[in-house]
């Protein structure tokens, strides 16, 4: 089902999470960490123009003190390239691995640790005319096109702003030299670039936001899908409940095997049976071998019989064991003088027998 066609009101599960993340659903906005980027690497340039440049001159003028006054080849000017080359690679190399790091920390934060190849199967629907007029009508490019247009707005109005606030200090009167120039040129520029920098980072992070919100969105679902879910999280119930009766079938098919073994049935006469086995070199008590209710306490009573094991009618015992005492567990003292009662009589019937 396309996601247009879905209208989810739930909040997703941890499941539906998991499953979008896996095929590379996650919230990331590209503006915000060129956005941080960028500013954290003009106030870097702000705090340490100053060291970076004075060394960059320094090793500019070294290098023109080292030319030869004659005999200048092109091995010189290459030799003197490649020197220049390494020096400035050196003094640019933790501005450059701060704006790497500031890249990858921010992108690590915006989507942790993923690794999907999904995103890059060819999807033939959206080659289809209608998705990609679906994409151009969508509120996400409405919302994009509306960031764009509050960025250079942003950008122009703020540049106006700082142009018109330090307008008195264009004048030429005010420098007595090009070196004042260029520094209040540097300085005034690192100005412009920090605020429209401040400008884009707050955008962009508007437009996380606005991302992150639509990412909620698409992973709403509905009743039928929660439903969906838990089933095969949790199994067919009716399944299940198949099951649960066949494990009863069992664990019953499997007592009723002991009845031919046992001392003694108990019954209320018809609803209840509980079957009671003792060896007195063995056992401490009487152990209740088998019990059942209605169908099943006809087939223990049946099975019984045909092996010539009393059935004793009791029937405040056969309920209390029935309720009581589980199966392959030996009898409650308070239950030992009712139960040898019935246990004599079932000698003296055996003894009469013989």
């Amino acid at each position: 089902m396309a996601d247009s066609d879905r209208q989810g009101t739930e909040a997703p599960t941890q499941r539906r999470r998991d499953e979008a993340r896996r095929d590379g659903q996650v919230v990331q906005s590209p503006d915000l960490g060129a956005a941080v980027a960028l500013f954290t690497g003009l106030l870097t340039l702000m705090w340490f123009s100053g060291p970076l440049g004075r060394r960059l001159l320094a090793d500019i003028r070294m290098w023109f003190h080292d030319v030869p006054r004659s005999d200048w080849t092109t091995d010189h000017a290459l030799l003197g390239a490649r020197w220049m080359s390494s020096e400035l690679l050196a003094t640019c190399a933790v501005f450059t691995g701060l704006l790497l790091l500031t890249g990858l920390l921010i992108g690590f934060l915006q989507v942790g640790f993923v690794v999907t190849w999904k995103p890059l199967a060819p999807d033939w629907e959206r080659l289809a005319p209608t998705r990609g007029l679906q994409r151009l009508m969508s509120l996400e490019s409405a919302v994009r096109g509306s960031l764009g247009i509050m960025k250079v707005g942003g950008l122009l109005i703020v540049s106006g702003i700082l142009v018109w606030l330090r307008r008195d200090e264009f004048s030429a009167a005010n420098f007595g030299s090009l070196s004042e120039i260029l520094l209040f040129g540097w300085n005034f520029g690192l100005t412009v670039g920090i605020a429209l920098a401040g400008v884009i980072l707050v955008l962009a992070a508007i437009d996380y936001g606005v991302r992150w919100f639509r990412h909620e969105q698409k992973l709403k679902m509905t009743h039928e899908e929660i439903k969906r879910e838990q089933k095969d999280d949790l199994g067919d119930p009716t399944l299940k409940i198949a099951m649960r009766r066949r494990a009863r079938e069992a664990i019953r098919n499997g007592s009723v095997s002991e009845v031919p073994g046992a001392t003694m049935v108990i019954t209320n006469p018809t609803r209840l049976a509980v079957a009671l086995r003792y060896d007195q070199e063995t056992m401490k008590a009487p152990r209740v071998v088998a019990k059942g209710a209605g169908i099943f306490a006809k087939h223990i009573r049946e099975t019984a019989r045909r092996h010539n094991v009393p059935v004793m009618e009791h029937k405040p015992l056969a309920r209390a064991l029935f309720r009581t005492v589980r199966v392959g567990q030996e009898i409650p003292a308070e239950f030992f003088r009712a139960v040898a009662e019935l246990m004599a009589q079932v000698l003296k019937m055996r003894r009469r027998a013989a």
